[in-house]
C-alpha cells in the first residue's frame, strides 16, 4: 500500500471518532505480547501476521493499541470481520470497535492488511527489530513520541509527524529510510 493510501485509511479511521484523536503514551504493559499472540493466532489462517509498533517492543511506552500487519489477500466475506470482532475503517484497515477501557478487551487492536509485495511490511518489521535490539534507539523514539503527545486532527497527521525520526533511526542503524 502506498503512503498516500495508508494516510487515506488513517483519515477514514479518524473520521469515525466524534472528536480529535488524542495520542498519549502509557507505561509498558507486560501483557501486550501475550495479547498480541492471541490475535496473531486468531488471524493466522488469513495470512502472515506481524505484531509491530511500540507495543511489540518489551519495556517501551506506547499508545495503548496493538498494531498488527496482516500480509496476504483477505477473502471477501462479510462475516469475516464480525467473526474476529473487528470493524472496517478503510480499504485495508480494521479496528476493534471498542476502546481499551470498556472491559471487553484490555487493549485496542488495529490491523493493517497489506499485500505480500508491499515494502511497508519490511519497513515496519525492521523498525520493530531495531527498537528491540537498540535501547538507545527506543529511548530516542520515545522522547519524540512524548513530544508529539496530545490532540491531533487525525492519525495520518500524527503518523507523518513521526516519520522523520523513524527514517533517521533506520538510517543511523544502516537499515535505510522507510520506502514509500
Amino acid at each position: 500500500m502506498s503512503e498516500e493510501g495508508l494516510d487515506l485509511d488513517l483519515q477514514r479511521a479518524s473520521a469515525a471518532w466524534p472528536r480529535p484523536v488524542r495520542v498519549a503514551l502509557v507505561p509498558p504493559d507486560p501483557g501486550w505480547p501475550a495479547e498480541a499472540r492471541i490475535w496473531v493466532d486468531r488471524l493466522a489462517p488469513l495470512g502472515r501476521v506481524e505484531h509491530v509498533g511500540a507495543t511489540a517492543v518489551p519495556g517501551l511506552p506506547a499508545v495503548a493499541q496493538l498494531d498488527l500487519l496482516l500480509v496476504g489477500e483477505v477473502p471477501d466475506d462479510d462475516g469475516l470481520l464480525e467473526a474476529h470482532d473487528l470493524g472496517l475503517v478503510g480499504a485495508s484497515l480494521w479496528r476493534r470497535p471498542t476502546f481499551p477501557d470498556d472491559g471487553s478487551c484490555p487493549t485496542a487492536v488495529e490491523v493493517r492488511v497489506l499485500s505480500t509485495d508491499d515494502p511497508a511490511i519490511g519497513d515496519a518489521v525492521r523498525f520493530r527489530d531495531l527498537l528491540r535490539a537498540d535501547p538507545q534507539a527506543g529511548r530516542r523514539y520515545t522522547d519524540v513520541r512524548r513530544g508529539l503527545s496530545g490532540e491531533w486532527r487525525d492519525l495520518a497527521a500524527y503518523r507523518r509527524a513521526k516519520a522523520p525520526v523513524i527514517a533517521a533511526l533506520l538510517r543511523a542503524a544502516g537499515s535505510g529510510p522507510p520506502r514509500s
